[in-house]
C-alpha cells in the first residue's frame, strides 16, 4: 500500500471514530479499597557489589530447575463472539511497508552487548538504565552493567537482592525493573508464593547507583500476583495483576514516599477491578502507565490501561482507561474508576487460539504471542501544553494469523483522552510480537520487538517515528527497521517467549532509546541483548537563504523542504520528498539549537 493511500485511509478512519472517541462514561461509578495493608520492612540489604555471582553449578542448577518446570497445558482461548468481531480480513491500519526515512543515522546503534543467559521458562527479559547503570533481569536472576556493558554486579540469584524477607526462597518470577527518574533511586519487584502465602516483593535503592544497597520490602497479597507490571507516578508506585481469584485484587497502589526512605510505615492499597473484559483465559490486565520526564500535573490520578477483544469479550475493539486517586492520609477515600472507552481501530488478537501461533523455522515447535495484551510498559509524558501515552500490542496484521505490532499515542490537552495516532507494524512476511514501545522528550518514538518466522530465526529488532512525521500524526513508524540481534536458532520444547521486553529512554539526555530482547543459540540456550540507539533527524534540505544562526527556521516566509536519504549530506537530493512549511510550523521547530552544516552544493544542512 503507498503511503499516501495509507495516510487517506488513516484520515477516513478517525473522521468515522472521532465522534464516539473520548467519552465520559457516567455510568461507572467509583470503587474503593478493598485491601489496605501496611508492608512489612525489612531493612538494607548488602550493598549488591558485594554478593556472591552465581558459580556455574548453581547456574546449572537453576537450568535443571527451569527444565523440569512443567509446560502450561493452558485451556484454549475462548472467543466467543468471532463470528461478529471486525475486522473481517486484514487490520485497517495495516502498515504492510517499511519505514523510508534514514532516520537510524549510521551511528545509531550505540552500545549492543550481550546481557543475561540461561532456561528460565519464560525468561522475562527486563531492564531499565539510570544514569550510570543498566540493570537487567530475568527470571531468578539479576545483573548490573555500566553504560558500556561491563558487568559490575551478578548474575545473582533474585533471592539474595531481598534478603531475608519472607518468601524470597521461592523465586516465582516475573521480574520487574524502573527507574524512577524523578527520585534517582531503582526499584525491583517479584512475586513470591512460599508456603501458599502470596506476597509481592519490592526492593528500592538507597541512591541512585544499582550496585548500592537497597530496601527490602516484603507486601501480603490474596492471590497470585501474576503478570504484574509496575509505574512510577508522583504519589505512588502503582501495579496490576492477572489476578482471577473472585474478590481478589489486581490493581495496586504502594506509598512511594515512604519506600524511598525505608520507612515501616509504608501503606498498600489493593482494589478488586471490576472492569475485566472477557473470560478469564483472556489474561486480561489493567496495565499502569509509567510517568517519564516531568510527573504529571498535581492531582493527576494514576492511570491503568487494559484492552477490550470484540470476538474474545463482544462489543467493540476499545482500549479502556482506569484513574487509581490513592489517598495516603485517608486511604479508605481511595477510588478505582473506569473514566473512559476509547474506540481503537478493529484488530484481531486471535492469531491462533491455542496460544502457539508464532512460525520458526525447521521445527513445528510454535511460540506464544501473548497477544491481547496491553505490553510493558505503557509510557505517560507532560509536555506541558499536553499529555501523552504510548503503548502497545500484539495482533493479526493480515487476517491470516500474521502477528504485527499495534501501538497507538494518546493525547490530552485538556478533558478526556483521545487517541492522536494508531497503526499496526507488519512490513513484510515475518511476525513481529513481544513489543515495547518509548517517546522521548524530542517527540521521537521507538518500538523493539521480537520478529520469526518459517524462513528467519527468532530476532530482536526495531522500528521508530522521527519527530517530524509525528507532528503529522500519521500512525507510520516511517524509521526504517534496524536489527539489533539475528538468532541463530529456533526455540524447541517450550512454547513461552518473554512474556515481555523492556524499552525506556535514557535519563540523561531525554532523548537515547535503550531496549532488550531475547534469541536463542544453537544448543537452544536462552540469551538476552542490550541496545542503545538513536533517532535522529534525517538530513534536511532548506532551498534558498536561511538565517545563519538561530533554530533553523527560514529567513523568508515560506520555504521548500526536502529530506534527502544520502548519506553524504552533499546535497545529490537522492530519494527525496518534498513539502512546503512556513517558519512557524513546528515542524522545524522541534529541535532548537540545531546545528547547521553546508553541503557540497552550498545548501545548509540541518542536523
Amino acid at each position: 500500500m503507498p503511503k499516501q493511500v495509507f495516510l487517506l485511509c488513516m484520515m477516513l478512519l478517525f473522521g468515522t471514530l472521532s465522534a464516539q472517541d473520548s467519552r465520559q462514561l457516567n455510568g461507572d461509578q467509583p470503587i474503593h479499597p478493598n485491601t489496605i495493608r501496611k508492608g512489612n520492612y525489612y531493612g538494607l540489604s548488602r550493598p549488591l557489589r558485594e554478593l556472591p555471582r552465581l558459580t556455574e553449578a548453581e547456574s546449572q542448577a537453576l537450568d535443571e530447575i527451569a527444565k523440569a518446570k512443567p509446560t502450561h497445558n493452558w485451556p484454549v482461548r475462548e472467543y466467543l463472539f468471532e463470528s461478529t468481531a471486525l475486522p473481517k480480513g486484514p487490520d485497517p491500519v495495516w502498515q504492510n511497508f517499511n519505514g523510508e526515512s534514514r532516520g537510524f543515522e549510521t551511528d545509531a546503534l550505540e552500545e549492543n552487548f550481550e546481557g543475561l543467559n540461561g532456561f528460565p521458562d519464560p525468561p522475562d527479559p527486563v531492564g531499565c538504565i539510570g544514569p550510570n547503570h543498566y540493570m537487567q533481569s530475568i527470571n531468578a536472576v539479576y545483573a548490573i552493567y555500566d553504560r558500556q556493558g561491563t558487568l559490575l554486579a551478578g548474575p545473582t540469584n533474585l533471592n539474595l537482592l531481598f534478603g531475608n524477607v519472607p518468601g524470597s526462597n521461592c523465586n516465582n518470577g516475573d521480574p520487574i525493573i524502573i527507574y524512577d527518574e524523578q527520585a534517582s533511586r531503582w526499584l525491583v519487584a517479584e512475586f513470591s508464593l512460599c508456603n501458599a502465602n502470596h506476597r509481592m516483593l519490592i526492593a528500592v535503592s538507597q541512591t541512585d547507583d544499582p550496585t548500592g544497597s537497597w530496601h527490602q520490602y516484603s507486601f501480603d497479597v490474596d492471590d497470585k500476583p501474576d503478570y504484574m507490571k509496575f509505574g512510577v507516578w508522583r504519589d505512588a508506585y502503582y501495579m496490576g495483576t492477572n489476578t482471577h481469584a473472585a474478590g481478589s485484587d489486581d490493581c495496586y497502589a504502594f506509598e512511594r514516599s515512604k519506600m524511598l526512605t525505608g520507612d515501616q510505615s509504608a501503606l498498600m492499597v489493593g482494589f478488586d477491578n471490576a472492569w475485566r473484559p472477557g473470560n478469564a483465559m483472556g489474561v486480561q490486565i489493567a496495565v499502569p502507565a509509567d510517568n517519564d520526564g516531568a510527573f504529571a500535573p498535581v492531582g493527576e490520578p494514576g492511570i491503568f490501561m487494559i484492552l477490550n477483544e470484540d470476538g474474545e469479550a463482544g462489543g467493540s475493539d476499545q482500549l479502556w482507561i482506569m484513574e487509581l486517586d490513592v489517598d495516603w492520609v485517608t486511604p479508605n477515600n481511595s477510588t478505582f474508576t473506569r473514566v473512559q472507552q476509547l474506540n481503537v481501530a478493529a484488530f484481531s488478537g486471535n492469531i491462533n487460539t491455542d496460544w502457539d501461533n508464532i512460525d520458526q523455522p525447521g521445527t513445528n515447535q510454535f511460540l506464544c504471542s501473548v497477544s491481547d495484551i496491553v505490553m510493558n510498559a505503557p509510557q505517560y509524558r507532560n509536555f506541558g501544553t499536553h499529555q501523552t501515552i504510548v503503548l502497545c500490542h500484539t495482533v493479526d496484521a493480515n487476517g491470516s494469523e500474521l502477528a504485527g505490532m499495534r501501538w497507538y499515542e494518546l493525547r490530552k490537552t485538556a478533558g478526556n483522552w483521545s487517541i492522536r495516532q494508531q497503526g499496526t507494524y507488519a512490513p513484510d512476511a515475518h511476525s513481529r510480537w513481544m513489543g515495547s514501545i518509548h517517546m522521548n522528550g524530542f517527540k521521537e518514538i521507538a518500538m523493539g520487538y521480537s520478529i520469526s518466522s518459517s524462513t528467519v530465526y527468532p530476532g530482536i529488532r526495531v522500528c521508530g517515528q522521527n519527530a517530524m512525521e509525528n507532528a503529522l500524526a500519521s500512525g507510520v513508524m516511517n524509521v526504517a527497521e534496524m536489527t539489533i540481534f539475528t538468532g541463530t536458532d529456533s526455540q524447541t520444547g517450550s512454547n513461552r517467549w518473554g512474556d515481555y521486553t523492556a524499552c525506556f529512554v535514557d535519563p540523561v539526555d531525554d532523548r537515547t532509546f535503550w531496549y532488550t530482547g531475547m534469541y536463542v543459540d544453537n544448543t537452544n540456550r536462552r540469551h538476552t541483548r542490550i541496545a542503545s540507539f538513536n533517532i535522529y533527524p534525517a538530513n534536511i534540505y532548506i532551498d534558498g537563504n536561511v538565517a545563519t544562526s538561530g533554530n533553523g527556521t527560514s529567513a523568508s516566509p515560506v520555504k521548500t523542504v526536502r529530506e534527502a536519504v544520502d548519506a553524504s549530506g552533499s546535497g545529490t537530493n537522492l530519494n527525496i520528498k518534498d513539502a512546503t512549511y512556513d517558519e512557524v510550523n513546528p515542524l522545524l521547530l522541534e529541535y532548537p539549537g540545531m546545528v547547521k552544516r553546508w553541503g557540497a552544493t552550498g545548501a545548509p544542512i540541518i542536523k
